[in-house]
């Protein structure tokens, strides 16, 4: 990939291959998404649509080729360099939700807010846990949610910082359709309103019906 094209990019991705036991994912994928472009990656159980995620996160290395947030080459980076620029450049949602368990459902969509080292927008956490129908839970702790109130929760608080890229690995595997028709319109209006880059990682048709673009990880190979 020409260098000047990725720096075009939110999301470029170059010539990655990735290899986990002996066993080859996938090689030689390459992709590229702009600001307010959004991708669904789907594909059978075990194909590696979760750990190309991780790579295009900076969770993983790739085997061979580059991963570009922008202009910068995140292969290239130290583990540090890495953890600041994707606290302000990506927007992660795991299918582990991974809140903080001694924090409410508001404090944990304030949490990006400090750890950026920046006093938190209570008013804009506030909109994001309506928008994504959990402002009744703004006060609950984890513990008292079910697992796809926390997995909403966890949507919110990717989104607090409204990051260039938003990664997500199976949003709506734990809602029910009306939930998940909900999430989806969020993230599809973070891309609309402030020009977020999606790649969401599904195995629903249909949610991958509403985004951009529909690309399948089959044969070791994005097609």
């Amino acid at each position: 990939m020409n260098q000047a094209h990725a720096n075009t990019a939110t999301l470029a991705v170059a010539g990655v291959s990735k290899t986990l036991g002996g066993v080859q994912l996938f090689k030689d994928v390459n992709l590229q998404l702009q600001q307010g472009e959004s991708l669904a990656v789907v594909g059978e159980s075990g194909s590696g649509k979760s750990t190309l995620l991780h790579l295009m996160a900076a969770l993983d290395q790739p085997d061979t080729g580059e991963v570009y947030w922008a202009d910068k080459n995140i292969c290239t980076l130290n583990t540090n360099q890495v953890a600041a620029i994707r606290l302000r450049h990506v927007g992660l949602v795991f299918q582990a939700y991974y809140l903080m368990p001694h924090l409410s459902a508001r404090q944990n969509v304030e949490l990006p807010f400090l750890l950026a080292g920046q006093k938190p927008d209570s008013a804009h956490a506030s909109l994001l846990l309506e928008q994504v129908g959990m402002a009744h839970k703004a006060n609950s702790f984890p513990r008292e949610m079910s697992g796809g109130e926390q997995q909403r929760v966890a949507i919110a608080r990717a989104l607090a910082l409204n990051p260039p890229l938003i990664l997500a690995d199976e949003p709506t595997g734990n809602l029910d359709e009306d939930n998940a028709e909900r999430v989806l319109q969020v993230l599809l209006q973070a891309c609309n309103t402030h020009g977020c880059a999606l790649v969401m990682v599904t195995h629903s048709m249909k949610a991958a019906g509403h985004l951009n673009q529909q690309l399948s990880l089959a044969e070791h190979r994005l097609v």
